[in-house]
């Protein structure tokens, strides 16, 4: 369990090397480009060489090395602090426990404990640029799509018209651009060991397997291409750089004694995420991932 920090350690925290810290500890989770590194899961936000911060091109959004590992690598806010500290070499000091209140607080409920959550507006109205996208540029089926939009897995967001991905629990959010020429992908959440899915023959049916993707579109691709009466859990982990969703998603699996299987990319981090995982079996896109495979499939 994380301790409390004091505020000098906090301070400390915020000024910390991210770039030279990322290559030490998530170097899995990020590349390199010129003197800067970007997420994998999120080629819009660079850590620049020197630096004790993010920048967000795709929004403008900036943060320190604190905000970077809880807004996208799911550190809860003290343990991001005393692990940028230990890394500097100054342990974070736990602060004195304040005297205990005569009545106990009440819990906080998880969307409270975590990071700050709160889900875009949806657009009134039909979601043409998001059928579009979706139909035209992804192949996914118009059936589909309204499915998932039915059983409150998706929607568009008012004003940016972003593809909003969202989990039934609303702890996960995975937010996609319908513009092609401007990519645009963000994960939110308030549970870092959230995730998306759904499950083909409604949210209540009974599942045997889960397949684990990086985003919400490889998963429904990959539903589209099996091609299978199969009740299985599709699941969207955002990036395979949070083991803690894939960790959430086994014990829960093998807690009711029914198969994972992981699904991710095609690519580097793809093989180190099959690496950590080899208690599961794995499948493999033929392209970079499901949907390409998808796309590659439908034009033939």
């Amino acid at each position: 369990m994380a301790q409390y920090v004091n505020s000098d350690s906090v301070k400390a925290a915020r000024r910390a090397n991210l770039y030279d810290f990322l290559l030490r500890h998530h170097y899995n989770a990020v590349r390199k480009e010129g003197n800067s590194l970007r997420l994998l899961d999120n080629n819009s936000v660079s850590v620049k060489a020197g630096y004790s911060g993010y920048t967000d091109f795709a929004t403008g959004e900036k943060g320190n090395s604190v905000d970077f590992l809880t807004n996208y690598l799911g550190y809860d806010f003290q343990d991001a602090v005393l692990a940028l500290c230990a890394d500097m070499g100054q342990p974070g000091k736990p602060t004195q426990p304040a005297a205990a209140p005569a009545r106990k607080a009440p819990k906080e409920s998880p969307l409270d404990a975590g990071k700050s959550f709160v889900l875009p507006k949806p657009e009134p109205g039909k979601y043409r640029q998001l059928f579009a996208y979706l139909q035209k540029q992804r192949c996914i089926p118009s059936g589909v799509v309204q499915r998932l939009i039915d059983w409150g897995l998706l929607y568009q967001e008012a004003g940016h018209a972003n593809m909003v991905f969202v989990n039934l629990e609303r702890t996960f959010a995975e937010l996609r651009g319908t513009n092609s020429y401007k990519p645009f992908h963000q994960v939110m959440f308030s549970d870092p060991a959230a995730f998306w899915w759904f499950k083909p023959h409604g949210p209540d049916s009974i599942t045997t397997v889960a397949y684990i993707c990086e985003s919400a579109i490889d998963a429904v691709s990959l539903f589209l291409l099996r091609e299978s009466a199969e009740n299985a859990l599709y699941c969207s982990i955002g990036g395979v750089a949070n083991q803690q969703r894939i960790d959430r998603i086994k014990a829960g699996m093998g807690a009711a004694g029914c198969q994972t299987i992981i699904a991710v990319d095609n690519d580097q981090a793809g093989e180190d995420c099959r690496q950590r995982n080899q208690d599961c079996r794995s499948i493999i896109p033929d392209g970079k991932d499901w949907n390409e495979d998808l796309t590659y499939c439908e034009h033939l």
